[in-house]
């Protein structure tokens, strides 16, 4: 009856730890794994480096160069972190993405969140059309600071919509980023 009651109480405790865990994103998980990627862009421009598992760089279409760092100095222990360093950018922007993308349902609250550092530095949040024309559904521009901050982007729609979730900067310079995560909001 002993050996019962304790196998009841660690699986409580194991589901208890697996509730309390991390957020599940809609999005490829912004984790450790990932891989070195080298992108070639319009004009002889690349991009290079590393980013997460399921992330892309899709700047080819545009004469940008830029590296992704994985970083060392994540805001929190258990979270991944990358730098953007835009070099150069003639037309066009940057693009941050996963090809994934969410069906965000009609009337339904959503949000993307992480954590945003770089003084001076922001980044674009836009949720994409995946197919020309490329409407922009909805967008907010993050701004960095000295330190990591943290940032939300509430965004619903009025109608059942497929869409990319992407990151743009149109601007050389560099931002980090860590813990993207996107959700419904409860």
């Amino acid at each position: 009856m002993k050996l019962k009651l304790f196998a009841f109480t660690i699986a409580t405790i194991a589901s208890a730890c697996l509730a309390a865990g991390e957020t599940k994103s809609l999005l490829p998980a912004f984790g450790p794994d990932g891989t070195e990627i080298t992108t070639n862009c319009k004009d002889g421009n690349k991009t290079t480096g590393w980013v997460p598992k399921g992330w892309v760089d899709n700047s080819e279409w545009a004469p940008v160069s830029a590296t992704y760092s994985k970083l060392s100095d994540p805001p929190k222990e258990g979270v991944t972190a990358i730098r953007i360093k835009v070099d150069k950018v003639s037309d066009g922007q940057l693009q941050f993405t996963s090809w994934v993308k969410p069906k965000f349902k009609k009337d339904m609250k959503y949000v993307v969140e992480g954590s945003i550092r770089g003084k001076d530095a922001s980044i674009n949040i836009v949720i994409r059309q995946p197919e020309a024309p490329y409407e922009s559904f909805a967008n907010q521009t993050i701004e960095g600071a000295a330190e990591w901050k943290p940032f939300t982007f509430e965004f619903s729609f009025t109608e059942d919509k497929e869409a990319f979730v992407m990151f743009f900067k149109p601007e050389t310079g560099a931002v980090d980023l860590a813990g993207i995560v996107v959700r419904e909001k409860k």
